[in-house]
């Protein structure tokens, strides 16, 4: 379906101050940084009636894009659903449900299932397949550093993972599929997975003839301008990437690319992106706006 875009207008001077990810972060760091995480302390649990799972209700996450959601089953279970998400296009998730026992602060689950989610480009889901049905282990809960600590028993041993409260700013640009809403209409995984990819590819390998087609032209590099693909081609000709920049591109792995209202930005400002037809009733199209890293032979 088509949505509606808005058409850029980027002057001279706006294309040449395009050399790095803007003011925001750098190379290392080119996340937008998440929301600060607005959460209460978690209380003992209290004589009220209740689910005493209940006072332990939320998400808790580590900082390799997985959260665990810990929800209330019946009047005295837990169900936790672990999730790990390892791009747009795969994650999976484990849910585990058991009694809790509220002097132990500890849930003991015995039927944990795995299922594994493959995503097609246009989001839905292409593949989900079911695995390790009866995964044991338990789960502690530890108020006083509001942290839970799942251990899963396996034949060869114990794994245990802790968690902290608050979910991950991790697993919002891995997984939220609005990330560049802010320059295109265009979702998240093709955006990912097909132009950031391709557009790297051509760079890493200088194939100039396959970046002549993704340009908008005219586009200016290292202070000449190139007003289509020939005039581009003819310059690039005895041209080649800088080690340094090639190697900031070879650490690009295409998550939660820096965005901001003057595009995507690839590597730390070697390549950036923007739609044309954003805000249009044309389809959604992400051509290069600015090459950096260009250096003669």
């Amino acid at each position: 379906m088509k949505k509606k875009l808005i058409t850029l207008v980027l002057s001279l001077a706006l294309v040449l101050s395009l050399t790095a990810c803007g003011t925001g972060p750098s190379a290392e760091n080119k996340t937008p940084a998440a929301e600060p995480q607005v959460t209460e302390a978690v209380e003992m649990p209290q004589e009220d009636g209740q689910n005493p799972i209940m006072n332990f209700v939320g998400v808790y996450s580590t900082e390799y894009n997985t959260e665990a959601l810990v929800e209330a089953e019946g009047a005295d279970g837990a169900k936790i659903t672990v999730t790990w998400a390892g791009s747009p296009w795969f994650h999976t998730q484990t849910v585990m449900s058991g009694p809790f026992d509220p002097e132990t602060l500890t849930m003991t689950f015995a039927d944990a299932v795995l299922t594994e989610y493959t995503y097609a480009s246009d989001g839905s889901v292409a593949e989900e397949k079911a695995s390790d049905t009866d995964g044991k282990g338990h789960a502690v809960f530890d108020p006083e550093n509001n942290s839970l600590t799942i251990t899963e028993e396996f034949e060869s041993g114990n794994i245990e993972t802790v968690y902290a409260w608050g979910s991950s700013p991790d697993m919002k640009y891995v997984s939220d599929p609005d990330h560049y809403a802010p320059v295109t209409a265009m979702d998240k995984f093709q955006v990912e997975t097909v132009v950031a990819f391709n557009v790297r590819t051509a760079y890493l390998e200088q194939n100039w003839y396959a970046l002549a087609d993704m340009i908008r032209y005219p586009i200016t590099i290292n202070g000449t301008e190139l007003v289509d693909a020939d005039a581009f081609l003819g310059y690039m000709m005895d041209k080649t990437v800088a080690e340094s920049d090639r190697d900031a591109m070879l650490e690009e792995d295409f998550l939660g690319m820096f965005v901001n209202g003057q595009g995507i930005c690839m590597g730390s400002g070697q390549i950036w992106l923007n739609d044309p037809n954003y805000m249009t009733d044309e389809e959604p199209t992400l051509q290069i706006i600015a090459i950096s890293g260009i250096v003669d032979r």
